[in-house]
C-alpha cells in the first residue's frame, strides 16, 4: 500500500466519522433559523454594524443588554455535547458547536477545573475527551 492510499484511507474513515456530526450541525442551523424567523424575523447570525447608527449610551455607564446572547453555561453544555461523540481538539469543536476559538478555550478551562474533561494527545495535537461517560 503506497502512502497516499493510506492517507486517502484515513481521510475517508475521518470523514464517516465526521458526516453524522456535520448533518447535525447543519440541522440545528436551520432549526435555529426557523426559530429565529418565529421570534421576530432574526437568525441570530452576526452582521456588520460598522455603517449603521450606534445606540445611545446610557447615562448610569451600564453597557445595554445584548440580544441574542445564549443563556450562562450554554457554551459548556454544547462543549459537553460535542465531547460526548468521542474526543476533539478546538478546532474541531469551533466547527461542530459554531462558536469562537477563545470561548471554546474558556468553555475548555473551566470544565478542566471542574474535573468534568480531560486533556489527551491525538495525531500530536491536543485533544479533549471527557473524563467519564455522561449517564
Amino acid at each position: 500500500m503506497d502512502l497516499l492510499t493510506k492517507i486517502r484511507g484515513e481521510i475517508d474513515l475521518r470523514l464517516r466519522e465526521l458526516r453524522p456530526l456535520l448533518e447535525e450541525y447543519e440541522r440545528l442551523l436551520s432549526e435555529a433559523d426557523e426559530v429565529g424567523a418565529q421570534i421576530g424575523g432574526s437568525t441570530g447570525r452576526r452582521r456588520s454594524t460598522a455603517k449603521g447608527p450606534r445606540p445611545a449610551s446610557r447615562r448610569n455607564g451600564a453597557a445595554p443588554a445584548r440580544a441574542g446572547r445564549a443563556p450562562r453555561g450554554a457554551g459548556q453544555e454544547a462543549i459537553v455535547a460535542a465531547l460526548e461523540h468521542g474526543s476533539h481538539t478546538v478546532s474541531e469543536l469551533a466547527v461542530v458547536t459554531a462558536m469562537s476559538g477563545p470561548s471554546i478555550r474558556q468553555g475548555l478551562r473551566r470544565l478542566l477545573g471542574a474535573g468534568t474533561v480531560t486533556r489527551a494527545k491525538r495525531e500530536g495535537k491536543t485533544a479533549y475527551t471527557l473524563s467519564s461517560p455522561r449517564r
